[in-house]
């Protein structure tokens, strides 16, 4: 099993590329706290909803300077937020989540970077104690926003590895343990890996994702 995962994270990267080439910015191998901040609530902006309709949210953010945790956690006018990220949809729900997580990082890391330091197994189970984060949306901000290696198993990884026969159970934590076993502890291969499954899944053009 382990050959097999690893083999297949090489043909992919035979055929595609690294995933940088369609996500520039969560693959970076270089990020500032600004574009991790970004990253952070992409990624909570995304959940259950397109990349386009996640975008379309972080514009309206950054059109009223408030595409910032620190902002966000500031915020006193909750509609004004669910005004904003609207075009994210779930509007009851998704506006207390990144204010949650926000104020979370903020009031008790000060920042991003300073919750990067954190033991991996802490940090994880810090976001899966904040409001609305599951452990796919844990696991992105650790892998994309965080450049720690804890890898993501969404629909399409699980669908892929159902094509190729390589696992009966499908369980969240079954997979990732079995990857990230079979892996080698490395978070450019992580990202390319879980980015380039996406790209398998939906087409080169369709995977194209550039943050504002």
């Amino acid at each position: 099993m382990k050959n097999e995962i690893y083999n297949l994270y090489l043909e992919l990267l035979r055929k595609h590329g690294k995933g940088e080439k369609f996500w520039p910015q969560w693959c970076a191998q270089t990020k500032d706290l600004k574009l991790r901040e970004i990253i952070a609530i992409g990624a909570i902006l995304t959940q259950r909803t397109s990349w386009h309709n996640a975008d379309l949210a972080l514009k309206n953010l950054k059109k009223e300077n408030l595409l910032s945790l620190k902002k966000i956690s500031d915020l006193l006018d909750f509609e004004l937020l669910t005004k904003l990220i609207r075009p994210a949809g779930f509007y009851q729900s998704k506006p207390k989540r990144l204010f949650e997580f926000s104020s979370f990082i903020i009031n008790k890391y000060g920042n991003l970077e300073n919750f990067k330091n954190e033991d991996i197994k802490k940090a994880r189970s810090e976001l899966l104690s904040c409001y609305g984060i599951g452990p796919e949306t844990a696991d992105t901000l650790l892998l994309y926003s965080l450049d720690r290696p804890s890898f993501i198993v969404d629909a399409y990884t699980k669908r892929l590895v159902k094509e190729k026969s390589l696992v009966t159970e499908f369980d969240y934590d079954h997979l990732k343990k079995i990857f990230e076993k079979s892996l080698p502890l490395d978070i450019e291969i992580y990202q390319n890996f879980h980015t380039l499954i996406i790209v398998e899944q939906k087409g080169e053009i369709e995977s194209k994702m550039e943050i504002i």
